[in-house]
Formats: structure tokens, C-alpha cells, sequence
């Protein structure tokens, strides 16, 4: 077979059926699975695994001398399907619901800043010299679930990175406190200068962005802008990330579509300024430094944005406008069909289980207005997917889903630096949208 003519869609397709044979889970027409299918980036290759002796020789072996592991239930069996353990599983949630810490109780633990960074089990290393030349910023837009907030900053955090989080004006007092006091302990996670009342549908969700990006450019070193919200998790480790976003090459991955796009949501107000096209697409971006640059202060970019103050959803707009508008020259933005799809121009940056068209896939949790909330059913799909953060957890249902991902990337981090684990960039490299960018 000549894999050299195969497309990432095939490759794709290739690795999908092969983990769906595994679980005995044959992939059929009769399931009308329209979702891209995943595939799993880690080749089949004899890897020389450093000995003990070795592993205590590494700076910061320390922090991976044991496996994280989640109590009560058994989270290799999950990702391996396994029906006893997911039954076994849910009745366990069934009998001891989960209870939410309140936000006092981080404020007390987080005093101790070391201790408490030690005790939750933060990598305050960069690990590996390309993670080190390598930083990425974030964004996080949060207003509840404090337990959750700090479980997803703990599994992206790294000292070379930097961290905006933007607490909703609607959030609970005390959230807030628990959130500016564990921020407090670290030198490059902060609270967004401004804060803003987060509404869908509507500008306040890219305020908060918006925001975060010009609190972030005064960071010089950071390469690529990623934005979260506390209800998703990394798919990857960060060396993982990293090694995506090189292989990128500056190219920005965001969601786009013309033929799908709402366009009752514009059709009652003025054309766009400088003849700009409307691509309808996602909030979720991953960009490099030169698109926040423009966005920040090109006078274009901001005309652009009044005129989305008066659509609806600007927030599903804006940026895939801008990344989809060559003759704006924005660094990394695309200048083909801003069609995404499974092959040409597949979209990485976030999995989201949508239940339609080519964000279509079985949901094992549950659906909130369309988007799955995924279950502890949904952790062998999750385990195989190739994008970078999925989208949504609840940590009060199934907490167990969320647990064993956490578990997952920890793992998958330690044994990647103790180098049992390696990461195939192939696919990613050979993606056709990385071709075709300003």
C-alpha cells in the first residue's frame, strides 16, 4: 500500500475501523455514524523505554513516580469498553452522587501555594526543551464548578505557558474569591482585567475573548492562542499540542462554512465593511500570534467587529470570518474552500458531538441542546480521537468520564517523558488547509 497517496480522511478511516474491530463494535451503515472518523496517533514501533535506575536520573521524575489512578473504578477497562466495568461504574454513581467541593475549600488549601500545587499534583516543569521554546496562551471562560475549573487548569498548566481566566459577571461571589486566590500561586495564570456578563447568542460571549487576547499580547513569548471554557479537557498532552501546533507551521484551525451558514443571522443588517465575506463557523480557535495582532489592532479587524455587534451569534462569525478572507492578509488564515470537512480541511481544534453532518457520532452521556455531555460510555471514542480539547463535561454527571480523562493525560505525559510513549505528527503535517495559508 502506498501510503504517500492515502488521504487523511483514509488514514483516518483506516485507524477508526481497526479500533472499532477491537471492541468488537463494527462500524455499519446501520449506525449512520456521519462524525469524522479518529484515529490513534501513536505507532506501533519498538520503543526503548529508559530502565528505573535511569528514570531517577531525569530532573523531574519525581512527579511521575506512580500512576494517577481513580478510585472505585477501574479506568483502562472504561477506555477499553469494557460492559462490566461500565455497569459497575454507574451503579457506583447511582449510590454515592457526586458532591461539588464549595469554593471556601479552595481558598483555604491554596494559602500554602507550594503545598498546594505539590498536593494537587500541578507539573510546574516544562518537561522538555521544545515544550520550554514552545509557550502557548489560554483563555478560559468559567462562571460555576470550582472543582472542575481547577481539574482542567491543573491538566494544561505549565510554567512556560500563560493563562487568562475570565470569571462571568453572573458568577457566585465566592467562586471568584476561590479562583483569584488559586491564581494567586501561580505567576502566569491571572484573572482577565475586565470581566463581562456572558449571554449566548449574543456579544458577550467574544467580549471576554477579546479580553483575555489583549491581556495575553503583553506576554511576548507565547506562539499559538487557544480558548477554552470550564466545561471542556485536553485530548493531548502538551507535547502533543506543541507538536501539532509546529507542525501547523503558523496555519490558524478554525471552523468554517458557507453552505451551512445561518444567514438569516445578517440578512437584516448593513453588508460587511471592505467587502468582507461572512463565514460562519465556531468560538473554539486555535491562532497564532499574528492573528491576535490583527484582531488587537488592525482597523479593519476592528470595523469588522462593530458590525458583528449587530448580527446574531456574533461569536460563530467573527473569527471564522476573519481567518476566511485572504485578501485581508491575516497571518495563517486559509485561502481555499472555507468548507470544513473530514479531509481537506478537517477541524482539530475542539471535538464536539453536535449528533449532525460530519459532527455526528453515538453519545453514550447525554445531549443538552444538542451537544452530548459525555458519559463514561463515550471514554474509548474520546481515547481515539485526534483533536485537541473536547467539549462538553459536566463534572456532577458521570464524574467518572471526567476522572479517567484526567487520568489518561497524566499518564500519557508521564510516559512520554520517560520515553514509552511516542507521538505521530504525520497526519497532522500533512493536513491539505497547513498548504494553503496566508
Amino acid at each position: 500500500m502506498d501510503i504517500k497517496n492515502l488521504s487523511f480522511l483514509s488514514l483516518w478511516t483506516k485507524h477508526s475501523t481497526i479500533l472499532y474491530q477491537e471492541r468488537n463494535e463494527p462500524m455499519t451503515v446501520s449506525k449512520k455514524i456521519t462524525g469524522c472518523p479518529g484515529f490513534i496517533p501513536y505507532p506501533k514501533v519498538k520503543i526503548n523505554e529508559i530502565n528505573e535506575s535511569e528514570k531517577k536520573n531525569l530532573p523531574d521524575w519525581v512527579l511521575f513516580q506512580q500512576d494517577r489512578t481513580v478510585e472505585n473504578v477501574n479506568c483502562r477497562r472504561l477506555f477499553d469498553n469494557n460492559a462490566l466495568e461500565q455497569n459497575k461504574t454507574l451503579n457506583h454513581m447511582l449510590k454515592q452522587p457526586f458532591e461539588e467541593i464549595p469554593p471556601s475549600s479552595y481558598i483555604n488549601i491554596s494559602k500554602d501555594c507550594d503545598k498546594y500545587k505539590q498536593d494537587s499534583g500541578y507539573i510546574t516543569s516544562s518537561l522538555t526543551e521544545e515544550e520550554e521554546n514552545f509557550p502557548i496562551a489560554y483563555s478560559i471562560l468559567v462562571f460555576k464548578g470550582i472543582k472542575q475549573v481547577e481539574m482542567l487548569l491543573r491538566s494544561i498548566y505549565r510554567p512556560q505557558n500563560v493563562y487568562c481566566i475570565h470569571c462571568d459577571t453572573k458568577a457566585d461571589p465566592n467562586f471568584k474569591l476561590a479562583l483569584q486566590s488559586i491564581t494567586s500561586c501561580f505567576e502566569n495564570v491571572f484573572l482577565s482585567s475586565r470581566s463581562f456578563n456572558v449571554v449566548w447568542g449574543t456579544v458577550g460571549v467574544l467580549l471576554p475573548e477579546i479580553a483575555c487576547m489583549k491581556d495575553l499580547w503583553k506576554h511576548k513569548k507565547w506562539k499559538y492562542f487557544i480558548n477554552l471554557t470550564g466545561q471542556e479537557f485536553p485530548l493531548r498532552t502538551n507535547l502533543e499540542l506543541v507538536k501539532i501546533l509546529k507542525s501547523y507551521n503558523g496555519a490558524n484551525d478554525i471552523e468554517s462554512t458557507v453552505k451551512r451558514a445561518n444567514k438569516a443571522r445578517w440578512k437584516d443588517v448593513l453588508p460587511p465593511p471592505h467587502d468582507i465575506r461572512p463565514v460562519k463557523g465556531s468560538v473554539h480557535v486555535a491562532v497564532n500570534r499574528g492573528f491576535v495582532e490583527y484582531l488587537l489592532f488592525d482597523n479593519i479587524a476592528k470595523a469588522f467587529f462593530n458590525w458583528t455587534r449587530s448580527v446574531k451569534v456574533p461569536d460563530e462569525v467573527f473569527f471564522s470570518t476573519l481567518n476566511h478572507n485572504p485578501q485581508l492578509n491575516i497571518p495563517g488564515s486559509y485561502k481555499g474552500v472555507p468548507e470544513t470537512d473530514c479531509d481537506t480541511k478537517p477541524f482539530l481544534t475542539r471535538f464536539k458531538n453536535w449528533g449532525n453532518h460530519i459532527f455526528n457520532w453515538p453519545c453514550h452521556g447525554s445531549r443538552v441542546r444538542l451537544v452530548c455531555v459525555f458519559g463514561i460510555g463515550d471514554l474509548p471514542l474520546l481515547a481515539s480521537r485526534p483533536e485537541m480539547f473536547a467539549n462538553k463535561f459536566y463534572l456532577h454527571y458521570q464524574p467518572y468520564a471526567l476522572q479517567c480523562m484526567d487520568q489518561l493525560i497524566y499518564n500519557r505525559t508521564r510516559d512520554e517523558y520517560f520515553n514509552a510513549l511516542k507521538f505521530d505528527v504525520t497526519k497532522y503535517q500533512s493536513l491539505e488547509f497547513i498548504k494553503h495559508t496566508v
